[in-house]
């Protein structure tokens, strides 16, 4: 232990890295580095932003530093990501790098309760069909301990595991629950606050505990050192979820008549059941509204503009008259919906007011500028928050806060933290990977969007015979996804044609796809960055058309505050997001293909963003023609073979 305390904590660092490149761990390009930036950032408490391109080794480059610090001070580190598998892999990375420091701290893997079964839940099923063979198993399962669903063995699907997993967390259900003490998530939860630990967790575990702790109600330790935030494009929308609030009709009309259930008065339950009436209004009122966008929008929407004309106006009016009438003869209280609904009706100059449609449709107001709250709560004084990503930059010159000044802004960035100069991917892009922008399609308008299908199918035949299939086709629009999917179906292709799935998991239809190697697969939505194939199975990536926001309230506002909203806001939000969809392409040093964007805006200059978005990726040999692509493909591949 005494060699993690003896020196400074960058020479400790270097010493790490030097030893096991010693022992034949990979030094990598920017590593050390991007190690070296962290050590400054957790020995002065400042805030650190730096891009990693995927093959940094990222992980280590932070894991590093952050643990040998942790023994130093023994205050807890959290480290929060987007998705399970990186926190999972960040778990076994952690474990790895105190096996190499030859010590021992306690990691709690926290992940969210709806990944969790509830003992509570599950016996309630298991005593209804107790002759069930599949019920009994389930509850032995959760009762000897495995209730991480990752750990389970037994094939249960999404409907089920709704109806068992944890739904609700907190004092009240937990105080009169009987598995308590059993409770694997109630355990865990409880060593966030009590235990010196390194916790990885999501980015949604972190942004309520750090709303959560202006309360004194935390769900982490009130000692954290040092907060790593790791695939930290995310973090601005984590925020914005959690300031949101939002009801759909259901959620109104239960409160209403749970209001009234056990009121005998007839005349206090004939105005409940007017003002469900009056919601059933409003909300048709809202779904014209919906319908009327949905059918205007070339991407996929699911934030919808609300125009407060006069009828809405007048029926909100209506319905928080008499809501006040009856909440003042009730019990049971429903100022929570009379205080929404204000903010709904005077929705003043910062406030965002907007409907949102899922499985229900929903009814959304937050403040409109959240910035100066997330730097408030992100960068405390004497606390270190490391945010790194592989995508936060989205201009190519310029100095290293320039180069992410779009990102750094939508968070209220302070000017005290530092900002690292990218870090660019070792691997080899130039010899390995090849960029083709399509000329041979019409411009993607609403009014050509007939013409753009049409035309987009023989061009994308042509480039799946360049790799034989092997290919990840990205889209903006499921719409868009499923007529091409459909097409492709029907052309008796020599690769299987698979499409993202509304029902089953993500893993099994990318499981498909892995092994049959020469397949193609259509995604939208999170196959834009959450997915990693590395290896033939992914040669080709195609790029239906270019990510642009679609109009919805968040990107209207962040427009409404700039001077050149194209340039200042659609572009670096499309970027970011072309970025990503890139890096599904190249995930290790040997994998090799080609990245095709069919979109004619971006070929031969056309756009005046067509530059900005094409220097911003790591790709830079690019081809001009099919031909070319098939030539270098030869090339590539024959290479590999001789290997």
């Amino acid at each position: 232990m005494m060699h993690l305390i003896k020196y400074p904590l960058d020479e400790t660092v270097k010493r790490f890295f030097n030893e096991s490149a010693a022992k034949g761990f990979e030094m990598r390009e920017g590593q050390m580095e991007m190690a070296n930036e962290i050590c400054t950032a957790i020995t002065e408490k400042r805030p650190l932003a730096v891009e990693a391109e995927v093959g940094i080794g990222k992980s280590f480059a932070y894991l590093v530093p952050a643990l040998i610090q942790f023994f130093r001070e023994r205050r807890q580190v959290i480290i929060a990501t987007s998705t399970i598998a990186l926190q999972e892999q960040l778990y076994h990375d952690a474990q790895s790098v105190l096996k190499m420091l030859g010590v021992h701290a306690n990691i709690i893997l926290a992940k969210g309760m709806k990944n969790y079964a509830c003992m509570k839940r599950v016996h309630s099923l298991y005593s209804r069909h107790k002759n069930d063979i599949y019920y009994g198993r389930l509850w032995q399962t959760v009762r000897n301990g495995q209730q991480d669903k990752a750990e389970i063995t037994m094939n249960i699907s999404d409907t089920e595991w709704d109806k068992i997993s944890i739904s609700n967390f907190g004092k009240d259900c937990c105080k009169s629950c009987l598995y308590t003490r059993s409770c694997q998530y109630h355990k865990m939860r409880s060593a966030l606050v009590y235990e010196s630990a390194i916790v990885i967790c999501n980015q949604n575990m972190l942004v309520s505990h750090l709303m959560n702790q202006q309360k004194g109600k935390g769900l982490f330790s009130s000692s954290v050192s040092t907060y790593i935030i790791d695939e930290a494009h995310n973090i601005e929308s984590k925020f914005r979820n959690a300031y949101t609030t939002s009801y759909s009709k259901s959620d109104i009309v239960y409160i209403i008549s749970e209001s009234v259930k056990n009121i005998r008065n007839p005349i206090l339950k004939s105005n409940a059941e007017e003002i469900i009436m009056e919601l059933e209004e409003l909300f048709r009122m809202f779904r014209v509204q919906v319908h009327k966008q949905e059918l205007e929008s070339e991407g996929d929407v699911t934030s919808f503009f609300l125009e407060m004309n006069k009828d809405i106006s007048e029926k909100l009016i209506l319905i928080r008259r008499k809501l006040a009438t009856l909440n003042a003869r009730t019990e049971k209280d429903a100022g929570a919906i009379l205080q929404f609904l204000r903010e709904v009706s005077n929705s003043a100059d910062d406030n965002l007011v907007w409907l949102e449609k899922d499985k229900r449709l929903r009814l959304c107001v937050c403040q409109k500028d959240i910035r100066k709250d997330i730097s408030r709560l992100l960068f405390t004084q004497g606390r270190c928050t490391i945010l790194t990503s592989a995508t936060i930059s989205d201009k190519e010159t310029g100095t290293p806060r320039e180069k992410c000044s779009y990102y750094l802004n939508s968070i209220g960035y302070p000017a005290i933290g530092m900002v690292s100069e990218p870090k660019k991917s070792p691997f080899d892009y130039d010899n390995h990977t090849m960029l083709y922008c399509s000329a041979a399609l019409p411009y993607p308008s609403i009014d050509r969007r007939k013409q753009y299908r049409e035309a987009s199918i023989p061009e994308i035949v042509k480039l799946l015979e360049v790799t034989n299939g092997k290919a990840l086709i990205l889209f903006t629009s499921k719409e868009d996804m499923e007529y091409v999917y459909k097409k492709l179906s029907n052309m008796q292709l020599p690769y299987k044609i698979l499409m993202q799935s509304k029902t089953s998991s993500q893993a099994y239809q990318l499981d498909k796809f892995k092994a049959d190697t020469n397949s193609v697969i259509l995604g939208t939505g999170t196959y834009w960055e959450g997915i990693n194939v590395e290896g033939e199975s992914l040669s080709q990536v195609i790029i239906y058309k270019l990510p642009f926001p679609v109009p919805e309230p968040i990107i209207d506002y962040k427009m409404s505050l700039t001077e050149n909203p194209i340039d200042e806001v659609a572009v670096p939000e499309m970027v970011i997001q072309l970025k990503q969809g890139v890096g599904r392409l190249i995930r290790s040093a040997s994998d090799t293909g080609i990245v095709s964007i069919l979109e004619p805006r971006v070929s031969l200059g056309k756009a005046k963003y067509a530059d900005v978005a094409l220097d911003a990726l790591s790709v830079k040999n690019r081809a001009d023609s099919i031909e070319e692509l098939h030539t270098f493909w030869d090339k590539i591949t024959n290479e590999g073979s001789q290997r």
